[in-house]
């Protein structure tokens, strides 16, 4: 348990460095400065329309699955890169201790970042609606978003070179053009599970029902369900990364 707690704390130390924080802060804050550009002459019920919009269409979409697959992808990317995996790996630490420590702290780092967009986007919308409650379903989605793709990609980077790349490609093919054409396919959609959480917690107008009903297809709302569903997802991850690592021992650096 203590090299589970270590692992984390240093993980995520790293993966929180002030450059890469910055720049996807930039990214995931982006929303916040198009409320208030907009806001004036707009009634409170327009922004507050316009802010669910953007979060479905823009954020979830786009700058928060991108901003999360970079934090994930450099989790055991970095260290393999850098050849500083194999350092690791001689300690005498269970691998499954390894796998479990960087997945959370991917999905911690995550959720710092997100979180901190959400806040931007958050107090921006409040100020034009006046609804301090209109961030909290997004603070939540954030965090379905983050454990999710931290079980999708830390293995990713582990195993690909160029996974920021790959992960770039399945959001692109296997969320966006994919997910929209086939449904059987869109109950395994990230992108589908975090709206789905945030909808079963937000207030939304019909306007905002009728976007929503579009983008999730054939998923159900609700939050318990994407919560269970990014929860199998980690555990999962935990399993075939802790395997990939075990199998990476064999293999020089």
């Amino acid at each position: 348990m203590r090299a589970f707690f270590l692992i984390t704390r240093s993980v995520t130390g790293r993966l929180l460095g002030l450059r890469r924080s910055i720049g996807l802060f930039v990214l995931t804050g982006s929303i916040a400065p198009l409320l208030l550009v907009l806001a004036p002459g707009r009634s409170s019920e327009w922004m507050a329309t316009f802010y669910n919009d953007i979060t479905v269409g823009l954020g979830f979409s786009i700058l928060f699955p991108v901003a999360a697959l970079v934090v994930s992808t450099a989790a055991l990317g970095e260290e393999r890169k850098s050849h500083t995996l194999p350092f690791l790996l001689l300690k005498p630490v269970s691998r499954w201790a390894i796998s479990l420590g960087v997945i959370t702290a991917a999905a911690l780092a995550s959720f710092v970042i997100l979180g901190a967009g959400v806040i931007a986007s958050w107090t921006a919308a409040a100020v034009v609606t006046g609804d301090w409650s209109i961030g909290v379903s997004t603070a939540v989605a954030a965090a379905v978003q983050s454990v999710a793709s931290a079980a999708l990609f830390v293995p990713l980077g582990l195993v690909v070179g160029r996974a920021a790349v790959a992960g770039l490609g399945y959001l692109l093919i296997w969320e966006v053009t994919l997910g929209n054409v086939i449904e059987g396919i869109q109950a395994s959609s990230i992108y589908r599970i975090v709206v789905s959480a945030w909808a079963d917690l937000a207030a939304l107008t019909p306007d905002n029902l009728e976007t929503v009903t579009e983008v999730l297809g054939r998923v159900e709302v609700g939050v318990g369900g994407a919560v269970a569903k990014a929860a199998a997802l980690a555990i999962i991850s935990v399993i075939v990364t802790g395997w990939l690592l075990k199998h990476r021992d064999l293999v020089p650096e």
